[in-house]
């Protein structure tokens, strides 16, 4: 059963830093792909993490452009879950 006690606790300085570090990272990935610039290292990995479809992913390994709705399924959707998960 889900503690929700646990929601609202103070958190630590360290997950306080690595939320941030990742909001950040989420925030790359958005800008990039909205500007159809080709992803690298940990913007990269995560993008193929947060892909619905392995040919989406490999889209992205390529550093081919995406359609507006793989677009969207990344930064509206997962990535959004993965930011409040």
């Amino acid at each position: 059963m889900h503690n929700f006690d646990d929601d609202f606790r103070e958190r630590t300085p360290e997950e306080k830093k690595e939320r941030k570090r990742f909001a950040t990272l989420c925030g790359h990935v958005t800008r990039r792909l909205m500007n159809d610039e080709r992803l690298t290292r940990n913007v990269l990995e995560l993008a193929v993490s947060a892909a619905f479809e392995e040919t989406t992913a490999e889209k992205l390994r390529n550093g081919e452009p995406l359609t507006d709705y793989e677009k969207h399924l990344i930064i509206d959707v997962t990535l959004l879950h993965m930011r409040l998960g």
